[in-house]
């Protein structure tokens, strides 16, 4: 049996365990496996309307953001999309969203210099963050001039390094980056968190801006084949305590569980009405209450229906119950 047959035939078993055709949920478990899911440049959802973007400050930093955030991501197939991705920024910015969040290097999509040409019109309105990694024999200094220099700016909003604790090799940039701070260049520091092994208190001892982690109704470490209740929830108290900012990411469990785990949803719920985006958005809102929350968002349909879940951010039970299901139906196989 085909591997898209399995998902459809064990989902559809597991919409028939909620109305009595199966003894369990459990019984109609679905094997997830990383996918993605087809870039598109068509557009099937309405614009949201009658509501506002809510604004939250990151710490104490005095950076005001949208709550939703542009998530760093791209595809190297939709590299060639410059126009279409220029239609995608322009729209969640005029519906509010301030926060663009770009990688370079990593990932080998190079947007920093596309992104400063997308946000040119608007490049003093928003708020860029970018996770920094210096490359083709740039030192630290010379990478940050010219990342200022792409993005037409004197300074960058926030400013990440893959490198976590003082023990790892990367810590000499965190240190060079609390010095350009102090200068103005940079004004918020943050760490990023994958999972539970890499919650090192650092921003206890340092002077850490904010802390860059996973939250979402299905699990925080998608990345390490690893399916289970989320163990960071206590984590955005700890955080904030400090006052620290608070961002999150991966709402939908990673990039390329989305795509698997919508077309469980899609097969086991009983209201059309309901949409599986908002519905996970809506449990991050309601759950960690981060400053903001990174999402890649890929077309128009993304933008729509991720800010319409910032417009509306109530979750009805009927939500809630589709997530429960989902995370109780789709599981992904340790390695």
């Amino acid at each position: 049996m085909k591997r898209r047959e399995f998902i459809v035939q064990s989902a559809t078993c597991a919409a028939g365990a909620t109305l009595g055709g199966c003894s369990s949920l459990r019984q109609g478990r679905v094997e997830i496996k990383q996918d993605l899911a087809l870039f598109t440049t068509e557009t099937s959802l309405p614009k949201p309307s009658g509501g506002t973007m809510p604004m939250r400050e990151i710490g104490k930093t005095g950076i005001k953001v949208s709550q939703l955030g542009f998530g760093s991501h791209i595809r190297r197939d939709m590299i060639s999309f410059f126009n279409e991705r220029q239609k995608i920024i322009r729209a969640a910015y005029d519906l509010g969203i301030n926060l663009f969040d770009v990688y370079d290097y990593e990932q080998e999509c190079f947007q920093y210099e596309p992104m400063g040409q997308h946000l040119k019109p608007f490049i003093n309105d928003v708020v860029i963050s970018i996770a920094i990694l210096p490359y083709s024999g740039r030192t630290f200094e010379e990478e940050i001039e010219r990342d200022l220099r792409l993005f037409g700016r004197d300074y960058i909003d926030m400013v990440r390094v893959h490198g976590k604790t003082p023990e790892s090799p990367e810590w000499e940039y965190y240190e060079k980056l609390f010095r350009l701070k102090e200068k103005g260049y940079v004004r918020a520091v943050g760490v990023p968190i994958h999972n539970e092994d890499e919650i090192i208190p650092i921003f206890e001892n340092f002077p850490i801006d904010y802390v860059f982690f996973p939250y979402g109704f299905y699990n925080n470490v998608p990345w390490y084949e690893h399916s289970g209740d989320n163990r960071l929830y206590n984590f955005p108290e700890r955080l904030r305590e400090k006052g620290v900012g608070v961002v999150t990411m991966k709402a939908f469990a990673g990039d390329y569980l989305v795509a698997p785990l919508k077309k469980v949803a899609e097969k086991i719920k009983r209201d059309p009405e309901i949409n599986f985006a908002k519905s996970a958005l809506k449990y991050v809102i309601s759950g960690a209450g981060p400053d903001t929350t990174m999402v890649g968002m890929y077309n128009l349909d993304h933008i729509y229906e991720n800010v319409d879940a910032y417009f509306n951010p109530y979750m009805t039970d009927e939500e809630r119950k589709l997530l429960a299901d989902v995370k109780e139906i789709a599981y992904i196989p340790r390695s």
